[in-house]
């Protein structure tokens, strides 16, 4: 009996080690001007579609700099994505053009052309990259 529940505790110890965090810092953000909203993908054909992420946080920014924290993730690809939404009202504002008035920025400093870049331009491999750093513009 003993040695089966060592074994059940071993195994959740294992189920649990597959699971990884990632932490995306998001870097000039401008103060108390809006949450950053964050979204992490784990599919090509979602990126960078609102609402169409695996996880996403709105976190507030102190300082030129935010930090978001994604927990339990599985090994794999993803890309994140991230804007400040000055104006508070939930999506990434364009203008009559199609291009973004707010601030935005993608895993691996990647650029489209003439639109978002892929997700292959941005993806990143979690676990090797545990820590991601987003540069608005």
């Amino acid at each position: 009996m003993q040695s089966r529940l060592v074994a059940l505790l071993l195994c959740c110890i294992g189920l649990r080690a597959a699971a990884e965090d990632l932490t995306i810092q998001v870097r000039h953000v401008t103060s108390d001007a809006g949450p950053v909203m964050v979204a992490v993908y784990d599919k090509p054909g979602d990126f960078p579609a609102p609402h169409k992420w695996l996880a996403g946080q709105a976190i507030e920014a102190h300082g030129d700099s935010a930090v978001a924290v994604f927990h339990g993730l599985a090994a794999g690809r993803y890309a994140v994505a991230a804007y400040q939404d000055l104006n508070r009202n939930g999506k990434l504002d364009k203008n009559f053009l199609g291009l973004p008035t707010e601030p935005y920025g993608f895993s691996k400093d990647a650029r489209g052309s003439l639109g978002p870049p892929s997700f292959d331009a941005a993806a990143v491999d979690v676990p090797a990259s545990a820590r991601v750093i987003i540069t608005l513009r």
